[in-house]
């Protein structure tokens, strides 16, 4: 079976993104044949008319690769944001030109759990779910927010999947130093991940005293920003260290005590979550979208609403207040990920749903 899959670019240094984590892993994982046909923005490029005409210059380009590597299954991977709405709207009525099935991959987004504020990006956006032949979320909680919008959908939930096999030989690291945690992000550098409740937070915690370091990872467009106001407040107890990949990711999570992502808006089911918790962080993590059917608050990782930083600055003084089990906390979050998404019973399920649609 030959599956045409749309993802932002599958070089991590060009591109941090979970959509591309999860293809990358679809593609080493599956049995069938894939075409890869980029779609999505480079780390640091704008989403200016430039980008906007390469989208649309794009759609002639997909629909000759359907014909040209005599495509089965078209599997498209979304989220639920203007831009990629509009893209991934042309690319359903290519494939529909070609009369190929659709798979529709839903990976968050902002409009996932917010109401549409202009009632055409909502038209078009029930337009392409009803092209598809099969919609996946991440869910049973997306399941939900999509169907309580829309009716007869044939939506399945298949929720996001980690390698374990490549972070076994990584086991948690034992801090020596009982009273200064390493604290982690690894992920994009925007605004939505809430990186300025991040500052804040660590800014009151330096101000009160508490001993940790702080070691980022990945890229975007606030980097400088990010970079600039961490090292200002933390001086050499910050450190950046740009894209990482492969070993030396899930070195890093595993000498790491806390995994921090307080999203504001548009997560779906983080792929670095995940890999921290399979790796034995301890995770801090807003509340929203399917994380909260992953992570159970103080038992195997920590929730906080969005944009709380008050909240945030509590759970961490609790977490770096040294007043917790943490060997409990680690083994809770790696057998959650290792019972409940591990990659091969995800690419099971995934082929069964090709071979349905096929």
């Amino acid at each position: 079976m030959k599956i045409l899959i749309t993802a932002p670019s599958l070089d991590e240094q060009e591109n941090v993104s979970g959509i591309s984590s999860v293809v990358r892993l679809i593609m080493k994982g599956s049995r069938e044949n894939f075409y890869h046909f980029q779609a999505g923005r480079r780390d640091g490029e704008a989403a200016g008319i430039v980008w906007i005409l390469k989208q649309i210059n794009s759609v002639p380009r997909f629909l000759q690769a359907i014909k040209r590597e005599k495509i089965d299954i078209v599997h498209i991977n979304t989220a639920l944001n203007p831009l990629s709405i509009a893209r991934d709207f042309l690319f359903v009525r290519a494939a529909r030109i070609r009369r190929r099935p659709i798979l529709l991959h839903l990976h968050g987004g902002r409009f996932l759990a917010e109401d549409f504020q202009s009632l055409p990006l909502k038209k078009i956006t029930e337009n392409t779910l009803r092209a598809a032949s099969v919609i996946i979320v991440l869910s049973e909680l997306e399941k939900c927010l999509i169907t309580n919008r829309w009716k007869n959908l044939n939506i399945r939930v298949l929720e996001n999947a980690v390698a374990i096999d490549e972070i076994r030989e990584f086991e948690p690291f034992e801090n020596e130093k009982e009273n200064e945690k390493t604290i982690i992000f690894l992920g994009r550098l925007h605004e939505s991940k809430g990186l300025r409740e991040i500052i804040e937070a660590c800014r009151a915690l330096k101000n009160e005293n508490f001993q940790f370091c702080f070691r980022c990872f990945g890229a975007g467009e606030l980097k400088d920003f990010f970079v600039s106001e961490m090292t200002a407040i933390l001086g050499v107890n910050f450190f950046f260290g740009g894209v990482i990949s492969g070993a030396d990711k899930w070195k890093e999570l595993a000498r790491s005590d806390i995994f921090l992502l307080p999203s504001r808006y548009g997560e779906g089911l983080p792929m670095a979550m995940l890999e921290a918790m399979a790796a034995g962080c301890v995770v801090l993590v807003s509340e929203m979208a399917s994380i909260g059917a992953v992570v159970e608050d103080g038992v195997n990782g920590f929730l906080v609403e969005p944009q709380n930083a008050s909240q945030l600055i509590k759970k961490l003084k609790t977490l770096l207040s040294c007043g917790i089990d943490w060997k409990i906390l680690r083994r809770n979050a790696q057998e959650t990920v290792a019972e409940r998404y591990n990659l091969p019973d995800y690419i099971k399920k995934l082929e069964e749903i090709y071979a349905e649609i096929c």
